[in-house]
Order: structure tokens, then sequence, then C-alpha cells
């Protein structure tokens, strides 16, 4: 990395952690859970309190992915793993989803293809409904030209392998930039 680039990479994380003063959200992430299991909307924040859905009208959010992981949770007796997306934007987000469904499916291999540079930079996730009433696609876009990302997976995938090697691309792009800042 050259002068320049450390540089920038040190301006850009000072600049995506800047604390604002003020009245704010509590700094833990908010979650979103994308399914299609309310007519209202395809993503949702869930309010515990109320026991009730909060549907999110935007269908995109755009931000800089921090980290990814399968998570186990227990569903009615039996593991069920999810997908929770890390991202940070006007505030930390999760986006979670089932591991086996088709969203979190296209988001892992997309995040698998992408370079670790674009780990670096704002990534626009998507969400789109299906021809049917349970299909949501995930989508990928660069928020700065618009272009989206187009990773059509094979039907045979190592799942394992390819949800490993987008958590490493990840974590690639953020070490590099932390190991910069604190090297110097």
């Amino acid at each position: 990395m050259d002068s320049n680039q450390l540089l920038q990479a040190i301006l850009d994380e000072l600049r995506s952690s800047k604390q604002n003063l003020g009245f704010s959200h509590p700094p833990k992430p908010r979650y979103i859970y994308a399914n299609r299991q309310y007519s209202d909307c395809l993503w949702y924040f869930w309010n515990g309190a109320k026991s009730e859905h909060e549907p999110i009208e935007h269908h995109a959010l755009t931000g800089i992915i921090e980290k990814l992981e399968v998570e186990e949770k227990e569903f009615r007796g039996k593991p069920d793993y999810k997908v929770n997306l890390h991202m940070r934007a006007d505030r930390a987000y999760v986006i979670q989803s089932g591991y086996d469904t088709l969203f979190a499916r296209g988001l892992v291999f997309m995040l698998s293809k992408l370079p670790v540079e674009a780990f670096r930079q704002p990534i626009t996730i998507a969400v789109e409904a299906g021809d049917t009433e349970q299909v949501l696609f995930c989508r990928i876009y660069n928020p700065v030209t618009g272009q989206a990302v187009f990773a059509p997976y094979p039907e045979q995938v190592d799942w394992n392998a390819t949800t490993q090697r987008a958590i490493t691309k990840i974590r690639e792009a953020h070490s590099k930039i932390s190991e910069a800042v604190y090297k110097n």
C-alpha cells in the first residue's frame, strides 16, 4: 500500500467511524430480517416489546460490509442456521436470513465472488420479490455506478467453502485497513 492509499484508508476509516453528538440510537446493531413472512414488506425490523414487525419501506441498504457470520439458533427444538451480514450505514445493522434461503444463498455466493477491495467501499444490498409468495432474492449493487453484481450459482455448490471464502475476504479487507492505521 503506497502512502496515498494508506492516507486514504485512514481518512475513510475515520470518516466512517465518526460519532455524532446529541441524541441518537444506541450503538448496538439493529437487526433486519429478510423473508416474505409479511405481505406488507420484503424486510423488516422486529419490535420485541410489541411482538410485531416494523416494515422497512425501502428495498435497499447501502453501507460498509463489516462482517459475515453463520449463527446457530434453535427453532422448535432443532438447530436453525442464520446468515448475519453486519453493515455500517447511518447506524450498525445486521441483515439476517435463514442459511438455506434463496436470499442468503444469493448473498453469500455474490459476496464470495467480489474482490477484497470491494469491501472497503459502500455496497448496496437489495431485496427483490420472486414470482411466488415464498421467493426472495438478494441483489448487490455498486452504489456509485448502479451496476448490479450478477453471479448466478450452479446447482452444485460447496456452501461451507463458499461462505468461508466470503468471510475471509471481508476479514481481509478490514484487517488491512486496521493494520495500516495501527502501523503508523
